[in-house]
């Protein structure tokens, strides 16, 4: 080898994938010295433009208002503004342009971690080999965090793991046989050309006969349209060892997948003489490998029952996703079964185990059971598991115990630091001893009623159609309908904290009313126990009856059908009145950043011209920053890439372009003791839905005052939570 380079660091990441991406970035914005170490020449993991899996998370699996943000959501939103037509090239520079701008990163690519020494149970080195530089690195920190997805750093550490159901120690191989875990998949882009394109198969493709063999065992997509994500049933090697038959899993892939082209080009069974493919992967998407055992290993129950934990730090969503180990080639079995979850926590401890108290994991290789795996090894789970083990290192860093001897006070101040860099735990409010924002008085110059203006557009009562709104208990929420005829149209009411279109919730009862033909206001009188929740109407189908769809956004009011991930704003409404207790100036310092429960947010009214926020103290304070969270639509997806067109069975709607009611510009001032108006930072063009503002060190303040100057598409501007955080 060459030249050897020590490194001595706080904090060392290994794996430049979503979670080992956010881990460095949130440790780095607390402070703390960080080296990422990354064994491509990009970051990004699967979602890379090496490989090309799309990331999704809660919302893709039919949560509402459930898109994960913190440190992975200020990437997904710089994705949206730059690169709006998601393409996976761009994406990588986004990663990249991220982490090269923070100044407590010293990055690492093309490196290998191979070999690590340890003292006493602690990691006190990690040796990795650059290549291209011929450089060894000897990477000495005070904590280190596995995010490789294979947990190499882990199992070279001795630390126990499983693979599939087996739980195995360091250096066991996986017996030989079927380990019953999930497979990889190469993916491929097409594109179709103004002319004929051949295709001569590599010899070692898979004939048409064997090809043919595999689709009549049914459920697979394939045409010559087929592309990116479409194609994450081209899945083998869950009967190997994902980690040392790689190589045998990735030229057997690329067997399979060109054997598919093949077919699709040449079968004669499709129109697909225009069409050649414009990228192939060469390098599989892993679904799945070891994953360590850890102080508390997740459960399928904790899914199932929406666990609550002391230590409760991150949240999955996606569906427990089920794969045959067979993958494409030998299973008779269905190729995916998905089984719908609210969002869920996830606590701290299935972020280290403590015989290695220096040593942190994240993302796919945190502890978890497997029924419970197949869920939160989801890309936007695992960068939200990144965010809380570069959050949890911090904390052990500068109170200097282990994660293991972390007392109550601290893993509640940790929790606090993750909500206040924008993570979301379900349940769990903000108690943050740093923000100013609750002995203030806040006044804005208006709020939404919550009032409906009709659009002059309808969706069919057809199908599973449901309507979604905040549960005032008590109140009478009127909803327009018409119909065409005499007819009877019967709905169930469901409650939860957060809505789902898959998951109902609740029951809370059934309703039903007499249409008459034309237009009429249905009324239902909202149960008290829905109060502080959110309510789905579940309704029957009713042939020849159409829901009124109204104008503009207002956070906590949907409409859809189950069966799409497409969903409008009903005309749906409670009286004037119940305006300031659904988007009143209190909400901004309820403790929610985001819907549970409730809106959680104040919204400026639909004819205020000049919309603003005021506060005010009783005394002069010296603060040292200024914390808004704006609306970027948190029912929408925000993948990292995608390609031209997807297949209806992913269940996914493209955003169209910039949130609507996303803040673009705005003003801030601070009056001084003086009685002096100061300006602080004026923004035309912003983007993000959390917006850090400086204030001045040198003076102290009595007010603030927040101009909310313009919105992307015109709409009301919404701000979920202010903070203002002390010196």
């Amino acid at each position: 080898m060459g030249h050897t380079k020590n490194i001595h660091t706080e904090l060392a990441v290994i794996g430049g994938g979503p979670a080992g991406i956010c881990a460095a970035i949130s440790a780095a914005h607390l402070g703390i010295s960080t080296i990422l170490v990354g064994n491509r020449p990009v970051l990004g993991g699967n979602s890379s433009s090496e490989i090309r899996v799309w990331t999704r998370g809660a919302t893709g699996a039919g949560n509402l208002y459930a898109e994960e943000m913190g440190v992975w959501g200020r990437l997904k939103l710089e994705n949206l503004y730059r690169n709006p037509d998601a393409n996976p090239v761009f994406w990588d520079e986004i990663l990249l342009d991220a982490v090269l701008r923070e100044k407590k990163i010293e990055l690492y690519l093309n490196t290998d971690a191979v070999a690590l020494s340890m003292n006493e149970g602690q990691i006190t080195r990690v040796t990795a080999y650059q290549q291209g530089t011929e450089e060894v690195l000897s990477i000495c920190a005070a904590y280190y965090i596995d995010a490789t997805g294979d947990g190499s750093i882990a199992a070279k550490a001795g630390i126990p793991w499983y693979m599939g159901e087996e739980r195995l120690t360091s250096g066991d191989s996986h017996p030989l046989g079927d380990p019953g875990i999930m497979g990889n998949s190469i993916l491929y882009y097409t594109r179709r050309e103004d002319h004929p394109v051949r295709f001569v198969p590599p010899d070692y493709a898979y004939s048409m006969d064997e090809i043919q063999r595999m689709l009549d065992q049914g459920g697979r997509i394939i045409n010559e349209t087929s592309s990116g994500s479409d194609c994450w049933w081209f899945e083998y090697g869950g009967t190997l060892d994902t980690i040392r038959d790689a190589q045998t899993i990735a030229v057997e892939l690329k067997r399979l997948v060109l054997g598919v082209w093949n077919y699709i080009k040449n079968s004669g069974r499709f129109h697909a003489d225009c069409y050649t493919l414009e990228w192939l992967g060469s390098l599989p998407g892993k679904r799945e490998s070891r994953r360590m055992e850890a102080a508390y290993r997740l459960r399928d129950v904790d899914l199932l029952e929406n666990s609550r934990f002391p230590d409760g730090a991150f949240y999955g969503g996606w569906y427990m996703d089920f794969h045959p180990a067979g993958g494409i080639r030998d299973s008779q079995k269905a190729n995916c079964i998905q089984i719908p979850v609210h969002v869920y926590q996830i606590p701290l401890r299935c972020l280290y185990h403590p015989s290695v108290p220096n040593l942190l994991f994240a993302g796919r290789i945190i502890g978890t059971e497997r029924e419970a795996f197949v869920s939160s090894r989801i890309m936007n789970t695992c960068a939200l598991s990144g965010q809380a083990a570069g959050t949890l290192a911090s904390a052990c860093l500068s109170r200097g115990r282990p994660p293991a001897e972390l007392d109550g006070e601290d893993i509640e101040h940790i929790r606090q630091t993750l909500l206040r860099e924008d993570m979301f735990i379900p349940g769990v409010k903000a108690a943050d001893p740093l923000n100013m924002t609750a002995p203030a008085r806040i006044s804005a110059s208006s709020w939404h009623t919550g009032g409906a203006v009709p659009s002059g557009t309808w969706m069919a009562i057809s199908g599973s159609a449901f309507l979604v709104f905040p549960g005032l208990g008590g109140r009478r929420l009127r909803v327009k309908v018409r119909a065409d005829r005499i007819l009877s149209l019967t709905g169930e009411l469901f409650s939860d904290m957060l809505p789902s279109r898959l998951l109902r919730g609740r029951s809370e009862g059934r309703f039903q009313w007499d249409l008459f033909p034309g237009e009429t206001d249905l009324e239902l009188i909202v149960p008290e126990a829905c109060e502080g929740r959110f309510c789905t109407l579940l309704l029957a189908d009713a042939e020849g009856a159409s829901l009124a769809l109204a104008k503009g956004d207002r956070t906590g009011f949907l409409c859809g059908r189950v069966e799409e991930p497409v969903y409008r704003p009903p005309m749906a409404a409670y009286s004037p009145d119940a305006g300031k207790a659904l988007y009143g100036p209190a909400q901004l310092c309820n403790g929610y950043s985001r819907p549970w429960g409730g809106p959680n947010q104040w919204r400026a009214a639909d004819e205020d011209g000049a919309p603003w926020i005021r506060l005010d103290w009783e005394e002069p304070i010296r603060a040292k920053e200024l914390r808004l969270c704006f609306d970027p639509d948190l029912s929408a997806e925000l993948p990292s890439s995608r390609t031209r067109q997807w297949e209806a069975g992913h269940h996914f709607a493209p955003r169209a372009g910039m949130p609507g009611q996303l803040v673009k510009s705005f003003r801030i001032e601070a009056l001084k003791e003086t009685g002096e108006w100061i300006p602080l930072r004026q923004e035309g063009n912003n983007y993000q839905r959390m917006v850090v503002i400086p204030l001045p060190e040198e003076q102290s303040v009595v007010a603030l005052r927040i101009q909310l100057d313009g919105t992307w598409g015109g709409e009301s501007p919404a701000v979920y939570e202010i903070r203002v955080i002390r010196r």
